[in-house]
């Protein structure tokens, strides 16, 4: 679980995370070392670039929240700055010409622009109980052999509409439509994309009567959909589903 940082501290975590990785295409390696072995204060660290075929290495200063170029004055140089967010009336193209020219930097990335994280939970989380569950969540999506992107896509949908219900055989029907190895299975067992989802531990979905299914509750639906949009879109490098399609699969009875 992520969530948006309060402080320079956990903008460093949240960077060194893996779900920040997957997005960035960046990695943390260490601090600075110097030519006598000895660990520099400033700046921050080094980090692995990949975003380009020949990976790099580069000194990387983070900042919570930047004012202006002072705010860098006692970093010394480095090559990236790693921002959550600017102060106004501060620019980013204002900041990007006043730390090349003071500090040699040629990248800034600020994470608040950019949707994948600007979208987290805010910190600290209100009730600890909402918490409940998604821990579990991650570890069966991502450790399952069971847990395919449909039915991630169909674990979506049920905890996007919840408290409303589902009807299995909709649900079946849209993936079988939208997904070519669904369509491939025997049509009596499609059904088990969907209803691999009361298999887990702890199970997502459950049973409300015949053919009619919902989120289950003890799982927080609201985080629940955060972590999985964030599954989709890193792990299975795919789209969560529209809002067309979750809106037609909504069971009002």
């Amino acid at each position: 679980m992520h969530f948006q940082p309060i402080d320079e501290n956990s903008l460093r975590h949240l960077f060194s995370s893996s779900y920040a990785e997957d997005i960035l295409k960046m990695s943390y390696l260490g601090p600075v070392v110097n030519e006598s072995g000895e660990i520099e204060t400033s700046p921050d660290c080094l980090i692995l670039d990949k975003r380009e075929k020949q990976w790099r290495t580069r000194r990387c200063e983070f900042k919570y929240i930047a004012r202006n170029k002072d705010d860098f004055a006692q970093n010394g140089n480095f090559d990236i700055a790693i921002i959550w967010s600017i102060s106004p009336p501060l620019t980013k193209q204002s900041l990007r010409e006043d730390l090349l020219d003071q500090n040699g930097c040629q990248d800034i990335i600020i994470l608040s622009e950019r949707k994948a994280f600007h979208n987290l939970e805010k910190y600290p989380v209100a009730d600890p109980k909402r918490l409940n569950g998604i821990e579990e969540l991650r570890r069966v999506i991502l450790k399952s052999r069971k847990i395919k992107y449909a039915t991630v896509f169909a674990a979506f949908i049920a905890a996007k509409i919840y408290p409303e219900k589902f009807e299995i055989g909709k649900v079946v029907n849209m993936l079988s439509n939208r997904f070519s190895e669904v369509r491939k299975m025997r049509p009596q067992g499609r059904a088990n994309v969907v209803s691999a989802l009361l298999q887990t531990k702890p199970p997502l979905i459950r049973i409300m009567h015949g053919r009619i299914y919902c989120w289950n509750d003890s799982i927080n639906a609201h985080l629940a959909v955060k972590e999985m949009e964030e599954i989709i879109r890193t792990r299975f490098d795919k789209d969560i589903p529209s809002f067309d399609i979750i809106d037609s699969l909504k069971e009002n009875d």
